[in-house]
């Protein structure tokens, strides 16, 4: 029965690890949206600049390869905050959203309280994130409290965080569709924080596991029991 039962377990790791496409709505084909905030203090103005690019998520493209071009140094930013951004790639697809520094250079982000990159998803049918996991991979020094979702956004706060080229992050997303009028959902919290990815990782392979030792218990009741 182990040996029979060892592969099984196997590939429910896997299941397990794969993430969000193993368990919501894929976001290939929705529309995604860049945003920053920024705000010295939690009683100071909050700063929102938005960008008018948008890029369809696709599994074969960069969305924003380049975000330096996306930035207007015209556009009013707090004292102590560049009237730049940082050159980072942006890389979407099925299960996850990618921030890479190859073309950054190296240097740190501006302090204060929000220093926060805000990615939107919409689509046709509009999606709602359920988990963010930070992938183990990320090495940028994002911790679980920097990272929060709310509805279909994404909230990523950088602030003082140092980077060089071969910084990278990686948050890896549930979504499910959303059924409320305009995608909006009242019972959601204002930002849900992101949790530990053990933890994550722990909760869905212990119910694949109970689920796949059901089927395999299942099985072999079914094939000891004679056929009338």
């Amino acid at each position: 029965m182990i040996k029979n039962i060892l592969p099984l377990l196997t590939s429910v790791a896997a299941i397990a690890f794969t993430g969000g496409s193993a368990w919501g709505f894929s976001l290939v084909g929705s529309e995604l949206k860049l945003r920053t905030e920024a705000q010295l203090t939690p009683t100071s103005q909050l700063f929102v600049t938005s960008f008018p690019a948008s890029a369809t998520v696709s599994e074969s493209a960069v969305e924003f390869p380049n975000v330096e071009s996306l930035f207007d140094p015209t556009v009013g930013v707090p004292p102590g905050f560049a009237r730049s951004l940082v050159n980072v790639a942006i890389d979407a697809g099925a299960d996850y959203l990618e921030i890479d520094f190859d073309n950054a250079g190296f240097g740190s982000y501006a302090p204060g309280f929000k220093n926060t990159y805000v990615f939107s998803f919409t689509a046709p049918l509009a999606l709602r994130i359920t988990s963010v996991v930070i992938d183990p991979r990320t090495n940028l020094g994002l911790t679980p409290d920097r990272v929060t979702f709310n509805g279909n956004e994404l909230f990523v706060n950088v602030q003082r965080l140092f980077f060089n080229r071969n910084s990278f992050a990686r948050f890896n997303l549930t979504t499910v569709a959303e059924s409320g009028p305009g995608g909006e959902n009242p019972s959601d919290p204002d930002t849900v924080a992101v949790p530990e990815p053990s933890s994550m990782l722990l909760m869905g392979g212990a119910a694949l596991m109970g689920a796949a030792f059901k089927r395999h218990r299942a099985r072999q009741q079914s094939e000891r029991t004679p056929v009338s």
